[in-house]
């Protein structure tokens, strides 16, 4: 966002560096945004840090695992923590938006690192959606599919081809996402996704969470019933006959 301000000259811009995995790193950033503005927390909190590192499960080691977690979802949890206390605080009848991933709400070999960070995102929404009514803020989780960026360059690098062939080709550039997250966040709704495919996914993965169109989610869901059962068989059929692809080999899990 910093790199691209002059496609928006109209618009105020303040960039911040900050780790955001480590807590008094995301306070000292929280801080320094509202310190721009006399001290008053911002009214909208996009939390979107994050970074993936596809392995299989047995070759990936645990610090791996524990590196991702620290990021994705707790870099987003300290923020969000600090953000809605001050918003509570300062009657601030604010947002906050948390971006998962289309992989919190499903899951396939390559992403045991990942997918789990991103559906704890998903758990967290469901709990501030319903909780945070007490504050009149109103939360949101965006489930993206692959976007285009330095961070999914830097993916590929490490990414099973395995995991490729079944993710596909398909992406999105980050100001299409963008446009698609402003897009259902002035609707309201609070679980948002890119195409087709993960809106099917998401009406299918509901559970009790709100609906965004109850009538076009049960069509959703019914199509997901049919059309996903075999999808499934095939990712399955995909990864049985990759078996001696992936050997069993000697790992170091430091």
């Amino acid at each position: 966002a910093a790199r691209d301000r002059d496609d928006y000259k109209s618009l105020k811009f303040n960039a911040i560096f900050a780790d955001l995995s480590d807590y008094d790193e995301s306070i000292r950033a929280l801080n320094e945004a509202s310190s721009k503005h006399n001290g008053r927390v911002p009214e909208i909190i996009f939390c979107c840090a994050g970074f993936s590192l596809p392995r299989i499960f047995i070759e990936q080691p645990i610090k791996e695992f524990e590196k991702t977690m620290q990021l994705n979802y707790f870099g987003t949890l300290y923020t969000v923590h600090e953000a809605v206390k001050r918003m509570a605080q300062q009657s601030v009848k604010g947002k906050i938006v948390l971006v998962s991933s289309l992989l919190g709400l499903c899951g396939f070999i390559g992403y045991s690192s990942y997918a789990p960070t991103k559906h704890a995102i998903k758990g967290l929404v469901e709990c501030l959606r319903n909780e945070l009514i007490l504050y009149d803020i109103s939360v949101h989780c965006y489930f993206a599919g692959t976007l285009d960026t330095p961070g999914y360059r830097e993916e590929m690098k490490v990414k099973p081809k395995i995991t490729q062939d079944l993710e596909g080709d398909s992406k999105l550039n980050p100001e299409q996402a963008a446009k698609i997250l402003y897009n259902d966040l002035c609707k309201g709704n609070c679980f948002i996704t890119t195409d087709i495919v993960g809106d099917a996914i998401r009406a299918s993965s509901l559970g009790i969470s709100s609906a965004n169109n109850p009538f076009y989610d049960v069509i959703l869901c019914c199509i997901a019933w049919i059309v996903f059962k075999p999808l499934r068989w095939y990712s399955d059929k995909i990864v049985y006959n990759n078996k001696t692809a992936y050997p069993v080999v000697s790992t170091n899990n430091d």
